[in-house]
């Protein structure tokens, strides 16, 4: 068994032959290692330490006689260290006791030796040392435990530090310890931490220092138990919930604040939280599902609002979510409450799991909400543009929500909770809303009694470039304005695309809207946003001004022909070039076409076209991503977003009802057909459709007529699918979104007064002094989330002067939208840790944005004042 230090241990042996009395010439020292403490490499090293200095080493094994006359006759000069490996032995028995009474002796017993090695200092801890020999006896455990000694500590700080080093804590700290002892894992006989414990005879001593701790208290503890404990005491402590004989797992009041602290850190923590979330499922399907099945049953017996608070285990959130969906389902109609508890969950530990159920029941909620206004309130428009204007300004929104719940729902992995009930009831309302506002509409249009498409005072696609395009380049000789024209982005997703250029981006955006073209498909859409005096029909073709507009090469030669200075780009074609490039591409344009194709080409593939709406999301970030970098990379300021026609989609297959027979055509006078319209030569009427002349130049020799379905009726017709479907006038589909989007320096920004970054925080209604613990405090948002303006989601805790957090840590959300400053305030409970001593901290909130250029968005001294400082 080595020496823990052989550096100090030869070092004092050399003490002993430093100073040489007068009357001494030599010296001779006796070393009894009866332990036998030194090892053979120790024992070589102290003899050639020894050989350095000229003393010379002689081992003692049986040969006392021989000894002697080494020492008394044979070497009389030099100085020597006895060595025995044997206990000192009796007076009586001991041959060179005449010798020793002259001589000097050296001790080094395996308690003195651990006591050198670590710094310790008297006798107090003697005892300790002795009974934990055993862990003292290996050198790596021995340094680990000398890292964390200090020399105020008494027996039980030595626990812990034995703990810490046997549980690789970076700290003696008994939170830290039974973490990472829990860590490894519940089960006594896996647990490889538990059995180091137990080798040392330290479980009782483990349980002893966690009892003081957490207030844990079990006639036969085990750390299953414990964790449970500990979850247990989370719920009794966040609910106001009657937990039956859950209730003797629930830890003593006094150590309250510990056992949250405990629980608040693991759940929170980035790398260790999955081991939590891992546990917390463990506990509850194991017994056939005894606990799973003994919390629900209590929660199903409270209101909601008792239990918004705990934070695990998961059974919370899917208790609030199973109440919102069989509420809805029933017919309620508390519409805001169902969004507060959700709102609630948020800052919660398992919302992200959560998160799109949550979103899901989001819009579900707010699309019932809004269809139920608009049931209520009539849809009294009397003129086509009134009702074109209130689909952009709001019936727009039942498409949002419809598209969003989707979005969500088809994200989340257990569709169960949403499919019965939820999904059906969004289908129905959906179809049942937007079926009436687009056969209000389609009785609006037919009054007109119109013989060509078109809504009076409200801009046509056809004038876009003269409008919008033109109205750019024509301010002077340098402006260039790029164009991207995303194929099939209808009205809604455009507003979404706009939100977020406005919350990521430094420039302004403007939403507009034009009528689209009839039909509302591709060829006609993407012609009628190019230049041009006349469109023509020719066959299958469209041409512009005479030229054929059919593909991208086309379209350049068409913008050319217009201004010289114009190109026409395909979306990823212009993505994928390195940034020299693209600006080499670029290089003189001032008018750039970009065309996207994402929804479209997913839509109109059968196979795809319930990922629409996943496309839909694809299509913001990339358009988002792109308009980063016409700024950033390629110096282009004004960028329009617009679109060639819109789509409508709904999940469920429509029923034969809404199908319209075509066989009374003659499908040898069709131009151009799909399940939303027709181009025919032929002069017919059709019941539930819309009949128009077409105002275009074709190569035919009779007018040309155009015949699209009322509201969302199909044409019965082979090939494609029918959920996904465009061509026709509802709003879904001839709604145009114009977003104009002007890049901005901050500068730019501050001159005009617009307010952006993020909202801030600041601390309400408090002196400044803590007194209890736990204690809250009242977070007020500063402002409101605006469009330039964006929400804040930070982190606040208590920190001492050395930036170490002392309470636990609490999410805030800052994303009120609300003008009145009441509803911009909440209210946040903090828990000390037990250690806190009186005196003046920090409370700091963090932004989580890692690229934040601020990250410490409140910062304010408080003072800590309470009576009892500690739990124990």
């Amino acid at each position: 068994m080595a020496i823990l230090s052989i550096e100090k241990t030869t070092a004092a042996i050399l003490e002993k032959f430093r100073n040489l009395s007068e009357f001494e010439t030599r010296k001779i020292v006796f070393w009894y290692d009866g332990e036998q403490t030194a090892g053979e490499e120790d024992l070589t090293h102290i003899r050639e330490a020894l050989g350095e200095q000229g003393i010379r080493m002689h081992i003692l094994n049986g040969n006392s006689f021989a000894t002697k006359k080494l020492l008394e006759h044979e070497d009389t000069t030099s100085s020597y260290l006895i060595y025995s490996a044997q206990p000192e032995p009796d007076y009586e028995k001991n041959w060179l006791l005449d010798i020793q009474l002259y001589s000097e002796r050296f001790e080094n017993s395996r308690i003195s030796d651990i006591k050198a090695e670590i710094g310790i200092e008297g006798y107090d801890l003697d005892p300790f040392l002795g009974a934990n020999q055993k862990f003292f006896s290996n050198k790596r455990r021995a340094l680990g435990f000398k890292k964390f000694y200090e020399p105020a500590w008494r027996e039980e700080d030595c626990i812990r530090g034995i703990l810490a080093v046997l549980s690789n804590t970076s700290a003696p700290d008994v939170r830290e310890i039974t973490k990472s002892v829990l860590m490894d894992s519940l089960h006594e006989d896996e647990n490889t931490l538990w059995e180091q414990v137990a080798k040392f005879d330290l479980t009782e001593r483990f349980w002893e220092i966690v009892r003081k701790q957490f207030g844990y208290y079990q006639e036969s503890p085990t750390l299953k138990k414990l964790f449970l404990s500990l979850l247990i005491t989370h719920i009794d402590r966040h609910a106001t919930l009657s937990l039956g004989h859950l209730e003797q797992f629930v830890n003593t009041k006094r150590q309250g604040n510990e056992c949250e602290l405990f629980i608040s850190g693991w759940m929170h923590h980035a790398r260790d939280s999955d081991r939590f979330d891992c546990y917390c499922t463990d506990l509850l399907m194991e017994q056939e599902k005894k606990l799973e099945k003994e919390l629900t049953s209590i929660v199903n017996n409270e209101r909601i609002e008792g239990y918004l608070n705990p934070e695990a285990p998961d059974i919370f959130d899917k208790s609030i979510i199973r109440k919102i969906v069989s509420t809805l389902s029933d017919g309620g109609q508390d519409y805001e409450k169902y969004l507060s508890w959700i709102e609630a969950r948020k800052t919660k530990h398992y919302y992200l799991e959560f998160e799109d159920i949550y979103a899901a029941l989001v819009s579900a909620i707010e699309l019932i909400r809004l269809a139920e206004q608009c049931e209520e309130e009539k849809i009294l428009a009397s003129t086509p543009h009134e009702l074109f204007r209130t689909y952009t300004d709001r019936y727009y929104l039942l498409d949002y929500q419809y598209r969003k719940f989707y979005s969500s729902y088809d994200k989340t992995s257990d569709k169960d909770i949403l499919k019965t009930h939820i999904r059906e009831i969004v289908e129905r309302q959906y179809l049942h809303i937007t079926q009436k506002i687009q056969m209000k509409w389609t009785d609006l249009i037919t009054a007109q009694d119109r013989t060509t498409w078109g809504v009076e005072l409200i801009e046509s696609q056809e004038q876009f470039y003269a409008a919008h395009v033109d109205k750019i380049i024509s301010r002077n000789d340098r402006d260039k304005v790029a164009v991207i024209i995303s194929d099939a982005m209808r009205y809604e997703v455009a507003v979404e695309l706009k939100e977020n250029l406005n919350k990521n981006t430094n420039g302004t955006c403007e939403l507009t809207s034009m009528a689209g073209c009839l039909p509302s498909y591709t060829k006609l859409g993407m012609a009628a946003l190019l230049p041009h005096s006349t469109l023509e029909f020719q066959k299958d073709h469209i041409l512009v001004d005479g030229m054929n507009s059919d593909n991208i090469d086309n379209r350049e030669k068409i913008l050319t022909k217009t201004r010289e200075e114009s190109i026409a780009l395909r979306f990823k074609d212009l993505r994928d070039l390195r940034r020299d490039e693209a600006r080499e591409r670029i290089r003189g344009k001032r008018v750039i076409y970009i065309y996207h194709n994402k929804i479209d080409d997913t839509g109109d593939n059968q196979p795809s076209e319930d990922e629409v709406f996943k496309a839909a999301d694809e299509t913001i970030q990339e358009i988002e991503d792109m308009v980063n970098r016409l700024v950033n990379s390629l110096n282009i300021s004004n960028i329009i977003i617009t679109a060639d026609h819109g789509f409508l989609y709904t999940r469920d297959a429509l029923e034969d009802i809404d199908v319209i027979d075509v066989s009374g055509f003659d499908k040898d006078r069709f131009i151009s057909s799909n399940k939303r319209f027709i181009i025919s030569t032929e002069k017919t009427d059709l019941l539930n459709t819309h009949r128009f002349l077409m105002d275009y130049v074709s190569d035919a020799q009779n007018p040309l007529y155009l015949y699209t379905p009322y509201a969302d009726l199909r044409f019965k017709m082979a090939g494609g699918g029918r959920n996904f479907v465009h061509g026709g006038l509802s709003f879904q589909e001839i709604a145009i979104p114009v977003l104009l989007y002007n890049h901005k320096t901050l500068t730019d920004l501050d001159k005009k007064g617009i307010e952006y970054g993020k909202v801030g925080i600041t601390l309400i209604g408090q002196t400044r002094k803590i007194t209890n613990n736990p204690f809250k405090i009242t977070i007020f948002q500063t402002e409101n989330v605006t469009e330039k303006r964006g929400l804040l989601k930070c982190r606040i805790a208590l920190y001492d002067y050395s930036g170490a957090r002392v309470s636990d840590e609490k999410v805030i959300l800052a994303d009120k939208t609300a003008d009145d400053p009441k509803q911009r305030t909440m209210v946040i409970t903090l828990t000390m840790d037990s250690k806190i001593k009186n005196g003046i901290y920090t409370l700091k909130a963090i932004d989580e944005d890692v690229k934040a250029t601020f990250r410490d968005v409140l910062e304010i001294p408080v003072e800590v004042d309470i009576l009892i400082t500690d739990d124990f």
